[in-house]
């Protein structure tokens, strides 16, 4: 038999408003859809324009001039298109999601657009008008580079097909996992090549030597930027000319926000002193 409740009080108690959130959980909530509406809004604005732009004809042929728009600042490059933690495409955060996140967060972003510039002012050194340089995985190395001084043969070869709208004429679709998937005018055609390996392991490295034989020239110039604690893999697989022997380049890495400390490899005769000129770029945060 059915027992009814004891008493009323105990059946409204069951019954009564749901708990309400403390006023800093609700600042956090509504940063973050302030933020993610900006993003959104960002993203959009972009994709438009970089649409406009095609139906135009400023940017259809891969063999005529285009008249792109100019390259987006990599903390706009950000906000528009988040993070994907999965594909490692950028630099992840701590934990300090508390008080304080918001000075927090500008301080980081300042941080990372400042480290991306200088690594970008490095990587021109190395060119001419004419250098024909590609980024393999990493985005925001090639909005820097791009957005400090745009380069008719600069490529961004990026799983992520979002990516296409930066610059249409420059994407490249590729996916390590299908490595010797290269387009014909990509093949023995690259100056400079700038990698950073999505995963720290040798499968991901050997898969990316296939694709940096496909493209790289016989003289080109090889610039990886990894954990250290793949330099064993390093050393065993770039290790013949133009992928190596790889020599740790003057930039050290400080990538704060994970536990694997980061460098910098250069596979030419020099390439230990690449980037020691300058006081200032010394002591970088991972921005690729």
């Amino acid at each position: 038999m059915a027992h009814s409740p004891k008493s009323m009080r105990s059946f409204s108690s069951m019954s009564g408003s749901p708990p309400k959130l403390d006023v800093s959980t609700l600042a956090l909530l509504d940063s973050y859809f302030n933020e993610k509406a900006e993003k959104d809004r960002l993203f959009e604005e972009l994709a438009a324009e970089r649409a406009a732009a095609q139906i135009a004809g400023l940017a259809i042929e891969a063999d005529e001039p285009a008249e792109e728009k100019p390259m987006i600042s990599v903390a706009d490059f950000r906000l528009a298109f988040g993070e994907d933690w999965q594909l490692s495409q950028f630099c992840a955060l701590d934990g300090r999601w508390a008080h304080g996140m918001d000075d927090w967060m500008d301080d980081w972003m300042d941080t990372l657009e400042w480290s991306a510039n200088i690594l970008a002012e490095a990587f021109h050194s190395l060119c001419t008008p004419t250098t024909k340089i590609a980024f393999l995985c990493c985005p925001t190395a090639f909005v820097a580079f791009e957005h400090m001084k745009p380069l008719e043969g600069a490529r961004l070869l990026e799983y992520d097909q979002r990516f296409a709208v930066l610059s249409p004429k420059k994407y490249i679709p590729y996916d390590i996992d299908e490595p010797e998937d290269i387009p014909e005018s990509l093949v023995g055609a690259m100056d400079i090549v700038i990698a950073d390996p999505p995963f720290l392991n040798e499968v991901t490295n050997r898969k990316l030597r296939t694709t940096l034989r496909k493209i790289l020239r016989p003289e080109g110039k090889f610039l990886l930027l990894t954990s250290t604690s793949v330099e064993d893999v390093i050393e065993m697989l770039y290790d013949e000319p133009p992928l190596g022997p790889m020599k740790r380049t003057a930039i050290e890495i400080e990538h704060g926000q994970l536990a694997n400390a980061f460098a910098c490899w250069g596979s030419w005769e020099g390439a230990e002193n690449f980037g020691a000129k300058k006081e200032d770029s010394q002591l970088l945060r991972h921005a690729a």
